[in-house]
């Protein structure tokens, strides 16, 4: 036979159509099932396995085609089956017919699944509306201590924190950051009027109480709209199945909420030994509290002790990196000494864990503070972004490299997702706001800051925003009373002495400025730079950048972006000043 009479047969035993039939059958099949899983809440293998299923009965089905034919009297093998007798020509007809109605679901279909992702596409990309998102959404309350000693705080507080960073890595669930859910420890505030605050549509609460090596936890998740208890559950436990109760308390919370998990892989808790985990807690507890030296040392102190026991904790070796740097930033370290070992102990933090998104937010924070390169802090971002999404944190740290590597757009729309995740944290509305002054939007960080500091007025640097960005929509007198609120002397010296300037008060400005000098050089040497730019004397803006750098302030990774400086950076000195900088990028 040769090829045309081959060709010609396959027409005639319609393994073509039926090729073609099956195929279009397939793909209807297929969009029918990619449409209902949401609905009746399918496994995500279901999909996979109906479309290796329909792959690996098609070379049957063609094989089915070739050897065997419909005929009045029933299925039979097609060489038995006589050309005058065969009803081939009958069978196409039908295949054409089934075609034509296929094809004409298939197109049904295509504009019902178009119109399914543009819905969904619309609902994504209005970060503003919260709403849309409400019915995934859900804030981790800070556990009660409820031991007979009240001893246990550190306890409850990171008992509910490790539920949060559970919970957090969940793609579907938008969980509301520590800070904002912690905001509401010890008030009396109704589970419905928390729920408004924090835009969600769920809360979980619990307690805990401890007596000798036992632990009572007692946890429930409660629907927000009508105060509704959804699920409670207790535990009576040795202390040493802790993680056990974390996953099994995420685990319930996912079935609750009707979540459909990736693969029904579940994150699960990060394990320690048992003392060295409760060390640990007390550590974090200490820090967070971040008011003086004597904390972060305890702080440090408590870590040290935790490692020793267990080696192996990732989050330990991230929090004892955090204590080293917030101690070299007080002042109470040296650089050549700090810098290595807050270094040492995040690259450990990797060895020991290369899934714990926090040990890169952390290496970032080193690469951008103690080495400049900025590239090396964004391939450590964009590890942490691709591991925790959701992570307030992580999406904070890639705000911050985006928006110092001149990338402010999408500094921005990160920071509008961190206050989405965190909305009642008056520093996101900061962090948005200084995002929004380098991106020249100056009235958008205006009110953004007016809402800041009134959620809280005794807040540090934020006076100062509001003022500068006043001064850059030449609102010199408003800034001028702004100002005089502003807690750290430095910056309110620097705002007033551009401001007076300004205003015309040249005597009262020069006056300000030699005091500014004279008090603040080596703290605020980048301050006075920028002080200069308001005054256009360029040789003065780059004698004090040049001493900012040799001063290793910090401040100056501000100035590959700070508006104020943008009329200097066609001088033929800014080249070998940014050269001089070194920032690797």
């Amino acid at each position: 036979m040769n090829f045309n009479d081959f060709f010609n047969e396959l027409k005639r035993r319609n393994v073509f159509k039926g090729t073609i039939s099956y195929l279009i059958f397939s793909w209807v099949l297929l969009q029918v099932v990619a449409i209902l899983s949401p609905i009746i809440n399918a496994p995500a293998w279901f999909g996979k396995m109906i479309l290796i299923l329909l792959i690996v009965i098609l070379p049957v089905w063609v094989t089915i085609s070739w050897f065997y034919e419909v005929t009045t009297d029933g299925i039979k093998k097609t060489k038995y089956v006589p050309i005058e007798k065969s009803i081939t020509k009958q069978t196409g007809q039908k295949f054409n017919a089934f075609i034509i109605l296929f094809l004409a679901l298939a197109i049904i279909l295509l504009f019902v699944d178009r119109f399914r992702i543009k819905s969904e596409v619309d609902k994504t990309d209005n970060i503003t509306e919260i709403a849309q998102t409400k019915n995934r959404s859900i804030a981790v309350l800070p556990f009660r201590d409820m031991s007979p000693n009240k001893n246990q705080e550190y306890f409850a507080d990171g008992l509910a924190e490790e539920l949060l960073n559970s919970l957090a890595k969940i793609p579907e669930l938008q969980v509301t950051s520590r800070t904002s859910a912690f905001s509401f420890k010890n008030k009396t505030k109704e589970i419905t009027q928390i729920g408004k605050e924090l835009k969600v549509n769920y809360v979980l609460e619990g307690s805990v109480r401890t007596y000798d090596s036992l632990i009572r936890i007692g946890v429930q998740l409660i629907e927000t709209e009508n105060d509704r208890n959804l699920w409670s559950q207790s535990w009576d436990k040795e202390i040493t199945n802790i993680f056990q109760i974390q996953d099994e308390i995420a685990e319930a919370v996912v079935t609750n909420l009707q979540l459909r998990i990736l693969d029904n892989v579940m994150p699960k808790a990060k394990e320690a030994k048992t003392e060295s985990y409760a060390l640990f807690l007390k550590a974090k507890f200490e820090l967070a509290k971040i008011n003086d030296f004597e904390g972060v040392l305890a702080a440090q102190d408590l870590v040290k002790r935790s490692l020793k026991i267990d080696s192996t904790y990732a989050p330990a070796w991230v929090l004892l990196s955090k204590t080293h740097h917030v101690l070299d930033n007080f002042g109470k370290t040296d650089r050549s000494e700090g810098h290595p070992l807050a270094r040492n102990a995040a690259l450990r933090a990797v060895k020991e864990d290369s899934t714990y998104a926090l040990a890169y937010t952390m290496l970032s924070e080193i690469a951008i503070d103690y080495e400049r390169d900025l590239k090396k802090a964004e391939i450590y971002t964009r590890k942490a972004l691709a591991l925790e999404p959701n992570n307030a944190a992580v999406i904070e740290d890639g705000s911050e490299i985006f928006m110092y590597t001149g990338r402010v757009e999408e500094s921005i729309a990160l920071r509008k997702k961190a206050l989405q995740l965190d909305p009642v944290n008056e520093v996101n509305f900061y962090n948005l706001a200084n995002a929004y002054y380098y991106d020249n939007q100056f009235e958008k960080a205006e009110n953004l800051m007016k809402e800041s500091l009134s959620m809280d007025p005794n807040q540090e640097y934020s006076y100062f925003l509001l003022a500068t960005s006043l001064q850059m929509q030449g609102k010199y007198e408003e800034a001028l009373e702004v100002i005089k609120n502003e807690p750290i002397e430095g910056f309110k010296f620097h705002s007033l002495t551009m401001l007076h300037f300004l205003l015309g008060n040249k005597e009262e400005a020069n006056s300000l400025l030699e005091d500014f000098i004279d008090r603040f050089e080596q703290d605020y040497s980048y301050q006075i730079a920028i002080t200069y730019a308001t005054r256009n004397e360029a040789d003065k803006v780059f004698y004090w950048l040049n001493k900012a750098n040799e001063y290793h302030d910090f401040g100056l990774i501000e100035s590959r972006i700070e508006p104020l400086l943008d009329p200097f950076r066609k001088d033929p000195r800014w080249k070998p000043f940014s050269e001089e900088l070194d920032f690797k990028y």
